[in-house]
């Protein structure tokens, strides 16, 4: 039997890139589509009319005249919900300030050169910017970022809840006024959007799909490129049975055909739930998602980059295991089966964790600017899982062409340790990777030579 695998190392080989191929033929959209135009085609046009009812609802007209015009809006978190203000969001941070656009637009003169001035009144407290943002040099047309910090002078969270209405105090020296002009706009209660406003029924279906292939073509493609390598480890290791080098290999590949599918199955069962569940989180926490991402993804990739460092040094361990002479024994595969699918399902899950700790601002970013998923755990949840069969078609497909593949499974057969060994190399190393931060290495090392820059 150690001649036919010996004589067979070219074939052997020769599978393994044909199944290394069609694991990533979802590279058919970073080539064949373009993501970021797909993206807009699809969410575009929905995005911009939402935002622009958004933003009329949540705005007051404080001075309209021919000759000035000046406007307040209240950017509220729901406001950047549907509105692309990614920029502005990370510092300003509407959950722990209140934030307000100033528009000034003069047609007769020039605008003052000082940024107005603002006060906040909620009751009988007022309150006072902590950060101005806007030019100071400015003829005609200026806006002015302000954010309000959503503390009473107790220290006290500010709740709106409780509030009837805020009003808002804008001053300034316009049209040659000697003295600053004040100008007030009012929000009453309830300060939330209507229901109208929140419907997500502008993403059908088809929308979600043409959504998700975007999303897989311009977004996460360097996560799937490593996925890949770990989804080739995992089939490789878990397939195999640990035992004695060259012991009844032929005996033994029908059950080796069996547990290739099997843990391919469970391994793309692991990602797919894991993306589908963070698509649905994105929908039901909205923008806060992007809060959360920021704050926490370092603490996640370095959780996940440990459960992948223990799943790799398990498979090493299990490599070692003398089972092989247990094998016909029904129990003993029924356990051994069970074991190694949940070993892949976790891995699987450990290192799409990690990838969405990296990527996470990147997936909240998409979702949010082209697909306005505020509120809509379906729609985030849609477009995640449509995603993810994308990429979970290319890796059934590929395990299933390795199940069929003889020469194969009797190499898997009698090579199960040295295959466990390099496997759990492999899975340390990118298990170290998510842990150290270096998951963007790996991908700029290959990029060029797929010429997807």
């Amino acid at each position: 039997m150690t001649t036919v695998v010996r004589n067979n190392y070219a074939r052997v080989s020769l599978v393994l890139f044909v199944s290394l191929l069609i694991a990533s033929a979802w590279l058919v959209f970073p080539y064949l589509v373009q993501g970021k135009k797909l993206l807009g085609d699809v969410g575009d046009n929905a995005r911009m009319t939402k935002a622009g009812h958004v933003s009329m609802y949540l705005t007051r007209y404080l001075v309209d005249h021919p000759k000035l015009e000046l406007t307040a809006t209240f950017a509220t978190i729901e406001f950047f919900q549907y509105v692309d203000q990614a920029a502005t969001i990370g510092n300003l941070r509407p959950d722990r300030n209140f934030i307000f656009f100033v528009s000034e637009n003069i047609h007769e003169g020039k605008l003052a050169f000082d940024l107005p001035e603002v006060r906040l009144h909620i009751g009988k407290q007022v309150y006072e910017p902590n950060q101005s943002i806007g030019p100071n040099v400015a003829e005609h047309h200026r806006v002015t970022v302000y954010s309000i910090p959503k503390r009473a002078p107790d220290g006290s969270i500010v709740n709106l809840a409780e509030q009837d209405s805020v009003r808002l105090y804008v001053s300034n020296r316009y049209l040659e006024s000697e003295e600053p002009l004040t100008f007030i706009g009012r929000w009453d209660a309830p300060f939330g959007l209507p229901e109208e406003l929140k419907s997500r029924a502008d993403i059908t279906p088809i929308a979600m799909l043409a959504l998700g292939a975007g999303l897989l073509s311009s977004v996460l493609t360097p996560c799937l490129l490593q996925l890949v390598v770990i989804f080739g480890s995992i089939i490789s290791s878990f397939a195999t049975v640990p035992g004695e080098a060259g012991f009844s290999t032929r005996q033994l590949t029908p059950h080796i055909r069996r547990k290739v599918m099997q843990i391919a199955v469970a391994f793309v069962v692991g990602f797919t739930l894991l993306y589908t569940l963070a698509g649905a989180l994105i929908g039901y926490v909205g923008h806060t998602a992007q809060l959360m991402f920021a704050e926490h993804s370092r603490n996640v990739a370095i959780v996940s980059g440990v459960i992948v460092i223990l799943m790799g040094v398990w498979i090493g361990i299990r490599g070692g295991q003398n089972v092989a002479c247990r094998i016909p024994d029904r129990n003993a595969m029924r356990n051994s089966n069970a074991r190694d699918a949940a070993g892949s399902l976790l891995v699987s899950m450990g290192y799409a964790l990690g990838c969405t700790a990296c990527f996470g601002g990147a997936i909240v970013a998409t979702l949010i600017i082209y697909v306005g998923a505020i509120g809509s755990v379906a729609v985030g949840a849609g477009i995640m899982l449509t995603f993810s069969i994308g990429v979970a078609i290319p890796f059934l497909l590929a395990a299933w062409y390795m199940s069929r593949m003889d020469s194969l499974l009797v190499f898997l057969a009698s090579k199960a340790r040295v295959i466990s060994l390099v496997s759990m190399v492999l899975i340390i190393a990118f298990g170290i990777i998510l842990i150290t931060d270096n998951f963007h290495v790996v991908s700029d090392a290959i990029y060029p030579y797929l010429g997807l820059r």
